[in-house]
């Protein structure tokens, strides 16, 4: 159960893929030659974009990376922090790139991000079609694609608590013909882990201060 939960957690905190969509493609992604670059899932879209991700490893340090980047972009790039992540990035034309980068000495790591510019035309309601409470804040919806499997992970706050939302989801599930093959509680929250043939939906629901935070990962065996 414990592997689970951590899955789960990582789930929330990555953007997982990589992707070729429109003009925008990690050809174009400045590296060090230092760098060893992985790449990670396919066919991804976090919040209604396509989004790809890869992961690096380099023998430099954190500082050399920032240093490396300020210089390729320059002027145009901007730093912030990103959860545990130190990260720069930059516009090109219609193209987001992104650096998220972490080390410990002569060693540095993190990942490689790119994503496209949304045209507002086309984007659709975050979290549609995902069950949520009625008072529901949708922060971040992704959508992954890997042949026969399909997954969406979404994140989601309610003003509820944890109690009230393990009964909403319990009933709506039920309703939809999921059946409920686990239930348990850790630090105050709980996790839900649904089937339908041989599909899985997972719900973790943990408390944020007043509030309650809810992860659902959904899984689709085509």
């Amino acid at each position: 159960m414990n592997k689970k939960i951590l899955c789960l957690g990582a789930l929330c905190s990555s953007l997982l893929s990589e992707v070729a969509f429109a003009d925008c493609d990690f050809s174009d992604f400045p590296t060090m030659a230092e760098m060893k670059v992985s790449a990670l899932m396919d066919n991804a879209q976090y919040n209604n974009r396509p989004l790809g991700v890869r992961s690096f490893s380099a023998s430099v340090s954190a500082d050399s990376v920032l240093g490396f980047y300020q210089r390729r972009w320059r002027d145009r790039s901007v730093q912030s922090t990103f959860g545990p992540w130190q990260q720069i990035g930059t516009m090109e034309d219609e193209c987001f790139f992104t650096v998220q980068y972490g080390g410990a000495g002569e060693n540095s790591f993190g990942r490689l991000l790119i994503s496209r510019v949304p045209e507002a035309d086309i984007e659709s309601a975050l979290g549609e079609g995902v069950v949520k409470p009625a008072d529901a804040l949708v922060v971040s919806d992704m959508l992954t694609d890997d042949g026969p499997k399909k997954g969406r992970v979404t994140i989601i706050t309610s003003e509820q608590s944890v109690s009230e939302l393990v009964s909403f989801y319990r009933t709506e599930m039920a309703m939809d013909n999921w059946s409920l093959e686990q239930n348990f509680s850790q630090q105050g929250g709980t996790v839900l882990v649904f089937r339908k043939g041989i599909d899985e939906n997972n719900i973790v629901i943990m408390p944020a201060g007043d509030a309650s935070q809810i992860l659902i990962n959904e899984v689709e065996i085509n």
